[in-house]
């Protein structure tokens, strides 16, 4: 974490970097003419998610005025900061983080912003305002839903995924109103309806009043409890995508057709990508390979959208032999599986022991065009080789 943060600003990190992986947290990221742009940043695949931070004690002046202050403070003004901050980052394709380390944006046609006030101080006594500012949609936590929200949506695409579904639900002509609660139960409401708005938005009511106890009753649901005991095993995919960071950001990450020390992170964005409920898959898939008797095992793993993942267990004593083998096998599945056009290949070693240690390979190929060549060539390795010879 970098010198100078306030404690409240070093626990959203804490919680940015707990809920969206290291690689792709950001406190205090340097802007314009070298000063703060914002309190964090998160940027991964075509995301990239503002925050600004206030802590402002509530003081209860008897009328209106207190409050006014209050708003003024915690929320207007982070606010102002991170749509300042947004009208930078469209200007730029990269960021400084605090320590020096280049971030890449995404390609400004893809780019998509996500902007989050948190104001604390009101100490669950003040009504908060949230949605629409003057200049466009900002997602406002409190002391209370704060830690609620980043940490049942741990990933970057679930996280993603509530604040546009949030974002589209209160932009239609329904008015909705928080009875006493936040967006805590506002998430209590969607994660119950199957992480979907759909139902109400269909009804389409004049008005929507959201209790403020949604996320109360439902996280003491027997749902609720299931789908967290379900999750459990998908934090191996999350200790993967750290050890393997750990690799890139200490200049450990070797490209294998060179020879050179890498900072390519593109496989390890594609794994981070993944929303828990596939992480969930990914992580049984990898514990039942290593639980089978073959001296080499290999799986091919689909998800969401173009992106294919090739996983390999097999001893690293001949590493070469092993990271040749990952990049064939990556093909064939690049070839087989349709509308694939990208794929992440993981080898490790077999659980047990080991003469040579443990070591893990990460490769990434993307191959948007595919041709009569590249087929034959995939049949031809097929045929010899037996890689995924029932595709």
């Amino acid at each position: 974490m970098p010198s100078g943060l306030t404690a409240s600003e070093k626990f959203v990190a804490q919680l940015c970097e707990r809920a969206f992986l290291k690689l792709w947290s950001h406190p205090n990221p340097i802007g314009k003419k070298g000063k703060e742009l914002c309190d964090s940043l998160v940027v991964c695949g075509s995301h990239v998610i503002i925050i600004s931070v206030k802590e402002i004690e509530y003081k209860d002046t008897g009328d209106r005025t207190g409050y006014d202050r209050w708003v003024k403070k915690a929320l207007e003004e982070s606010a102002d900061q991170i749509w300042g901050a947004e009208r930078w980052l469209q200007s730029v394709d990269e960021t400084i983080r605090a320590d020096g380390r280049k971030v890449n944006s995404p390609p400004h046609k893809i780019r998509q912003y996500h902007r989050i006030a948190v104001a604390l101080g009101g100490k669950d006594s003040v009504p908060i305002s949230w949605g629409e500012f003057k200049s466009g949609f900002v997602h406002v936590c409190d002391e209370k839903s704060l830690g609620i929200l980043f940490s049942i949506l741990d990933t970057i695409t679930d996280f993603t995924n509530f604040l546009t579904a949030s974002e589209e639900f209160f932009s239609g002509d329904m008015r909705v109103i928080f009875d006493g609660g936040g967006i805590e139960d506002l998430l209590g409401l969607y994660l119950a309806e199957g992480s979907t708005f759909e139902r109400y938005s269909e009804k389409n009511p004049d008005l929507l009043m959201i209790a403020n106890d949604h996320w109360s009753g439902f996280s003491k649901s027997d749902e609720f409890k299931e789908m967290q005991r379900e999750f459990s095993i998908s934090f191996f995919w999350d200790k993967l995508i750290n050890h393997l960071t750990e690799d890139l950001l200490s200049d450990g990450m070797i490209n294998h057709e060179n020879g050179e020390i890498t900072d390519n992170d593109l496989a390890l964005t594609e794994m981070a990508l993944l929303p828990r409920w596939v992480r969930v898959q990914y992580a049984e898939k990898l514990k039942q390979l290593h639980s089978r008797d073959q001296e080499i095992r290999a799986s091919i793993l689909t998800g969401e959208g173009e992106t294919a993942f090739v996983l390999l267990i097999a001893s690293s004593e001949d590493r070469e032999a092993r990271i040749q083998e990952l990049h064939l096998r990556s093909l064939v599945a690049r070839g087989r599986i349709p509308g694939c056009k990208t794929v992440v290949g993981i080898a490790t070693d077999k659980a047990g022991s080991s003469k040579v240690g443990y070591s893990h390979d990460i490769g990434y190929m993307h191959l948007p065009d595919w041709d009569d060549e590249l087929d034959a060539k995939v049949t031809e390795m097929q045929k010899k080789l037996g890689y995924f010879s029932a595709l």
